[in-house]
């Protein structure tokens, strides 16, 4: 299962005295017992319970041979079980390697040959892609432990360029949790994958604050959303946008009972957040951050004004923690600070590479007053016309839902003889035919002619990456 692991630059440093996460965890789940904790499918578990599983999971981890350092991999879906696997991996000091959903089976396998593990922990009614310890026969006993100082966690990219990267953080970059211990508990909705970032925050944010954690499936779905909202009362939730866009069309839409929605993941069409805030009120904020940095910047919801448009299009200002910089004549966003992966498993670290900056892959720019706004990913920019202008496909994919009859939009690049590249767009309309022309004109008159669409390509729905996020080099392969 994987070989052996092997020391290196990511586990050479020295254990600072914070209190990490898990500590923080353990102390909620050692009060209150009887309180409801974590909920998925059919199972529900009280605070006492998954206290008890977390170290019966530790304890069947141990009895198999981990040791603190070791390297275990997960490929696990959205259970209460699969929550405490996480945590149990982190208490006895080892390495949390998240596997990805979106490869096929040799890719997967690669990728954990990559990774170096000791052990692969899978659940079989999430995938049967890849072998490994069977997560429902894992438990041992229930051994109570002190929770390890030291650990790493290894997440994927987000899976839209090929076979994703593993990015790497230690337990220092988790010391952001303990100024969340004191916040009022609240029932959150997890609606992302425990295993990347959006799913791995709301999860703990929840287990930290004392909040009851419902798991939405594995793979997102409106309709069990509006159930469980109604179900459940949900009151906090976090979405990545497309996930918000389907709860928003959906007809039984919740209505304002929430307390706090979040989005992030990738930038948020700056209609679609006047919707949301017009129907839940003045709740809705964006995050800006990413596997390999989070935290980098957050526009709160009380920061944002229906009469000023402009503050529907930031991703906020900087985290005070974090650094971060436009650079470069494009506006490439690079960041530095505690939440910034140290580097790429298998890579040497950003500190010994970069002085610690990472450049996001992202392009943007900032106002006078400080606000960051995201102009595009650096990979989806199209470059055309006889003078290789850059065409911004997220401020185009922003316009283009706002015209009649039209739900989403991604813009891409197709490949021309003539220009380089020329925009084509992929449309969800509302079922009412869209006049071509018209969407044409509107774009030249409302962005330029460098932005006129050559060709569209009227779709039922958008691809997605198993994290929810708009799978653009799905569209761009269309054309090769």
């Amino acid at each position: 299962m994987g070989g052996a692991t092997t020391r290196s630059a990511y586990e050479a440093q020295e254990y600072t005295g914070f209190m990490t996460y898990v500590d923080l965890v353990l102390q909620r789940l050692s009060t209150d017992g009887e309180r409801e904790a974590l909920i998925g499918g059919d199972t529900r578990l009280t605070r006492a319970q998954a206290r008890d599983l977390l170290f019966r999971l530790a304890d069947g981890l141990a009895q198999r041979g981990v040791r603190p350092g070791d390297g275990v991999a997960v490929f696990v879906g959205n259970t209460p079980e699969a929550v405490l696997l996480n945590l149990a991996v982190h208490l006895l000091g080892c390495r949390l390697v998240f596997v990805p959903p979106e490869p096929g089976r040799s890719e997967l396998e690669a990728l954990i040959s990559k990774a170096e593990v000791a052990a692969v922990v899978v659940d079989p009614a999430f995938s049967t892609r890849i072998d490994g310890w069977h997560l429902q026969d894992l438990p041992g006993d229930a051994v109570e432990r002190s929770p390890a100082p030291e650990f790493a966690t290894v997440s994927y990219t987000g899976g839209t360029t090929g076979l994703p990267k593993l990015a790497v953080h230690r337990s220092g970059a988790t010391s952001r949790w303990e100024a969340m211990k004191d916040m009022p508990p609240t029932n959150m909705l997890c609606n992302t994958l425990i295993t990347h970032g959006s799913g791995v925050g709301t999860s703990l944010a929840a287990l930290i604050t004392g909040s009851k954690l419902v798991l939405g499936p594995s793979t997102f779905d409106a309709d069990t959303f509006v159930r469980l909202a109604r179900e459940e009362k949900i009151t906090a939730t976090i979405f990545v946008p497309p996930m918000l866009y389907e709860v928003l069309d959906h007809p039984a839409c919740p209505g304002p009972q929430f307390l706090s929605v979040g989005v992030g993941g990738s930038p948020l069409a700056p209609q679609r957040l006047r919707q949301a805030i017009e129907k839940w009120g003045p709740v809705v904020y964006q995050g800006y951050g990413m596997t390999e940095a989070a935290a980098i910047a957050m526009m709160p919801a009380t920061s944002v004004d229906l009469d000023r448009p402009e503050t529907l299009r930031t991703v906020g200002k900087p985290n005070p923690a974090m650094e971060v910089e436009t650079r470069d004549g494009d506006g490439d966003v690079w960041v530095r600070g505690p939440y910034v992966m140290e580097g790429y498993w298998g890579e040497p670290p950003l500190r010994e590479t970069s002085d610690g900056w990472f450049n996001t892959g992202d392009m943007g720019h900032f106002d006078d007053d400080g606000h960051l706004y995201l102009d595009d990913r650096s990979k989806d920019v199209i470059v055309t016309g006889r003078t290789s202008d850059n065409v911004y496909s997220r401020l185009l994919d922003d316009f283009l839902i706002t015209l009649p009859g039209i739900r989403q939009a991604a813009a891409v690049a197709r490949p021309d003889e003539a220009l380089g590249e020329v925009v084509h767009l992929f449309l969800v309309t509302d079922g009412q035919e869209v006049d071509f022309g018209e969407v044409r004109d509107s774009v030249i008159a409302e962005l330029g002619e460098i932005y006129q669409p050559r060709g569209v390509t009227i779709v039922p729905q958008l691809p997605l990456t198993k994290v929810g996020k708009v799978d653009k080099r799905k569209l761009r392969a269309v054309f090769r």
